[in-house]
Formats: structure tokens, C-alpha cells, sequence
């Protein structure tokens, strides 16, 4: 995996350099667009991240795309990390904290997931609309998928070729989990472990109320919080 060093070296020349102290005092919505300006999304273009993908799920890599076969026909997989650079961003924390918990994320392939890739809704796309990018909200949702119930990402779910994958699983939440390498998001049980209470509880109740809950700030920031300490994932 590259991509996210050349990122950081290139973040952090920019806020070493005077024309980020001269924008912080001037001009600081323009920020935000040189920073855009400077990053490049690994989940699009690092090669390396697709071949340590590969490994992982044990499929065919062509470059920066995945493929898995599902009654003989061909999925394209696309890659997709845990949370955004936006996510850390607004844990309001100091630059070399932002960026050692970018390095933190990105060079953990744990936390680094593959969905089908096709027109959206996609999971990749849609879970952070729904759940702000909460990884345990979505295993959760899709658990509840797998017995029959309609969900919160439904749309995504049932949309193009994600379908076809999903029916793969035979409604097996337990194989999905193993499979698809989750097995550090659930218990024993393969109840999902709620991130945001540090995975010393699993997460329950009804699918609008974590929707709406995944909505609050401060439980953002509790998430992502809990999400930078949890050593196994690291």
C-alpha cells in the first residue's frame, strides 16, 4: 500500500509550508480545496492495496479491480476502507493526530472491505448515507437481510450485481462473516460488536433508531474514537 504515504507527504508539506499559515489566516475555506487537491483515493488507484486485497479474499486482480464469480458470471469488487478522511478530520484533533491516525487506518488491511462495484446505490456508496460509514451498523443490517427483514441499505442491497453476491451467501450470516473476513466485528455468537462501546457490548434495537443514531455527532466522534483504540484491528 502507497498511495496513502504519498498523501501524507504531500499533506504534509502543505501544512508545513507558508501558504497554508498564510490560508489558515486569509483565506481558510480554501483549505479544504488545495487539501482535496493533494489527496488521491487509494480505494481507486493504489495497486498494491488490490494485490494485498487479493491475498486476503483469495480472488483474481487486474490492476485496481477484483473479481469474484458467482454462477459463472464475473463481479467486479472495488475496494473500500473503514471510514472517509472526513471522519478523522472531524475529530477536531491536531495535524501530526490526524495524520498518524490516517497512517493508523490505511495501513491496516483489516480495515480495508470489498463490495461490488457497479451504477449506485452500492454498499460501498450507500452505507455512508444511512450509517455514516459505521461498519458495525451495516453488519448489523445486513444480519438482519440475511433472515428476511427489510432494512436501511435494502436499496443498495438488492441493487444490480451486489444481489447476485449477497444471494450467493444463502442467507448464512456466519459464512458471510467468514468469508468476508469480519470475523474481528462479531462475538462467538456472530452477534455484532458496537464499536462505539469499545466491542464490550453488541449492537441492538431497531434499524431506524441506529440510523438515527448514527446521525449524532457526538456519537461519531465516540465511534471513531473507539475505532482508533481497538488493538486487533491494528
Amino acid at each position: 500500500m502507497q498511495v496513502y504515504l504519498k498523501n501524507i507527504e504531500r499533506l504534509k508539506n502543505f501544512y508545513q509550508s507558508d501558504y497554508y499559515s498564510w490560508l489558515e489566516t486569509n483565506d481558510p475555506k480554501m483549505v479544504k480545496n488545495v487539501e482535496d487537491a493533494l489527496y488521491e483515493d487509494p480505494d481507486n488507484c493504489d495497486i498494491e492495496l488490490y494485490k494485498d486485497l487479493s491475498l486476503k479474499y483469495d480472488l483474481e486482480c487486474k490492476k485496481c479491480n477484483l473479481f469474484v464469480y458467482v454462477n459463472n458470471q464475473k463481479i467486479k469488487m472495488s475496494a473500500d476502507i473503514v471510514c472517509g478522511i472526513k471522519s478523522l478530520k472531524d475529530l477536531g484533533l491536531t495535524t501530526p493526530e490526524f495524520l498518524s491516525n490516517y497512517a493508523k487506518i490505511r495501513s491496516s488491511i483489516k480495515l480495508h472491505f470489498i463490495w461490488p462495484q457497479h451504477k449506485v446505490p452500492t454498499i460501498n456508496t450507500y452505507r455512508y448515507q444511512i450509517y455514516h460509514d459505521r461498519i458495525d451498523y451495516l453488519l448489523y443490517d445486513l444480519k438482519h437481510y440475511f433472515i428476511g427483514e427489510a432494512t436501511s441499505m435494502q436499496k443498495a442491497y438488492q441493487n444490480n450485481n451486489t444481489k447476485i453476491w449477497l444471494d450467493a451467501f444463502n442467507n448464512d450470516f456466519p459464512n458471510f462473516v467468514q468469508e468476508m473476513h469480519f470475523e474481528d466485528f462479531v462475538d462467538e455468537n456472530y452477534d455484532v460488536l458496537d464499536i462505539e462501546f469499545g466491542q464490550r457490548k453488541v449492537v441492538t434495537g431497531d434499524l431506524q433508531q441506529i440510523q438515527s443514531k448514527a446521525k449524532n455527532k457526538i456519537v461519531q466522534k465516540r465511534y471513531m474514537e473507539q475505532l482508533l483504540t481497538l488493538d486487533k484491528l491494528f
